[in-house]
């Protein structure tokens, strides 16, 4: 079985950094890293300031956001929801869609073994929970059979 496990290049699209707008919970945002920090906020006007961010200032500003309470209860529901509003366009669909039955996994050099697998000198012998990379194929399992693969 094939697996993928470089989100880059013509995997990109896979990765939450792609920039591809989307809306998800009545914003519209240019990558699903903005969608998913911007979940974090307490404040329902606090999420706005995500909606134009690049994918790398949304994750560093994540980082420094008071966290909802519930956030660990509730971090993995609200990946799923960023991924599969972003897969409900056409055009990803249909490219998530092609992936086929492979493998789907977040491989990084960055020590993220929660959302992926971090193959490093370092954190090679200990796997990642690849949360990322099992919603993705969680979201490909869910996709109507009649899904256009462009």
């Amino acid at each position: 079985m094939e697996t993928i496990s470089d989100f880059h290049g013509k995997n990109m699209f896979l990765s939450n950094f792609f920039t591809y707008s989307f809306t998800f919970e009545g914003r519209e945002y240019l990558n699903a890293e903005a969608a998913f920090q911007a979940a974090k906020c307490i404040d329902e006007k606090d999420k706005d300031k995500y909606m134009n961010m690049p994918p790398n200032v949304a994750k560093r500003a994540g980082r420094k956001e008071k966290l909802r309470p519930d956030w660990e209860d509730v971090c993995d529901d609200v990946m799923y929801r960023v991924v599969k509003a972003k897969f409900s366009d056409p055009f990803l669909c249909g490219l998530l869609k092609k992936t086929g039955d492979a493998v789907l996994v977040e491989g990084n050099l960055w020590h993220d073994n929660k959302w992926g697998d971090c193959t490093c000198p370092k954190c090679k012998d200990r796997p990642g929970e690849n949360r990322l990379g099992r919603i993705l194929m969680r979201v490909r399992s869910e996709l109507p059979d009649d899904v256009r693969i462009l």
